[in-house]
């Protein structure tokens, strides 16, 4: 193997782990907050937050499973005697693509059990104080009061949280943009469209 070829596999093994990892937490940050109807792309995430978040879905069963037969495939086709570099090639470049639809998937079902954690009315309750005022910053005030207020995401400049219905929390409520200044620049209704969302709270 030429020295172009070790360099190039060198630069593959330093950069695509962290790209993975990256996707990774964008896959899930992005399909989290898109349960809430809310577009990541228009969000200041920045890269600490990413790298955070990327641990749940790379420690989910499916991407473990991935990773062992990527590895049994490797060791078995390698002690059969195959040193076809074409096949080498293949199998290196194939392997990250597979493994961002793989990693995707895993995002996703990750990103869906922390949706319903925070419908079920288990994820961390949020106590923001805000200085709006009128009828939204009532009801604000109310849901709060009530504890039915629960935090979607924290970001350094704003808050997103979910206010759950008193009348049917796990498939209605509201969500609330809260600014560093405490004032609420945002209000959109929310509603589960799964099936079963109102059967969450009961099982």
């Amino acid at each position: 193997m030429g020295g172009v070829e070790v360099a190039f596999l060198e630069a593959i093994a330093a950069v695509v782990p962290a790209a993975l990892v990256y996707f990774s937490g964008w896959a899930y940050l992005s399909s989290y907050v898109g349960v809430f109807g809310i577009d990541a792309t228009q969000l200041e995430i920045g890269v600490p937050t990413v790298l955070v978040y990327a641990f749940r879905p790379l420690q989910s069963w499916t991407l473990i499973i991935f990773a062992v037969i990527v590895m049994a495939t490797a060791a078995i086709v390698y002690k059969f005697g195959v040193r076809n570099q074409l096949f080498w090639w293949s199998y290196i470049v194939g392997i990250p693509v597979v493994a961002l639809f793989v990693i995707s998937y895993a995002a996703k079902n990750s990103a869906n059990e922390l949706a319903e954690n925070v419908w079920r009315g288990h994820k961390i309750q949020a106590f923001a104080n805000v200085t709006s005022s009128g009828p939204t910053a009532d009801e604000y005030k109310l849901c709060q009061h009530d504890l039915r207020m629960h935090q979607i995401i924290g970001l350094p400049n704003r808050l997103f949280l979910l206010c759950r219905s008193a009348q049917t929390p796990c498939d209605r409520g509201v969500m609330y943009v809260v600014n560093d200044d405490g004032r609420i620049v945002y209000t959109a209704n929310e509603i589960r469209r799964d099936v079963n969302g109102r059967q969450i709270c009961y099982n």
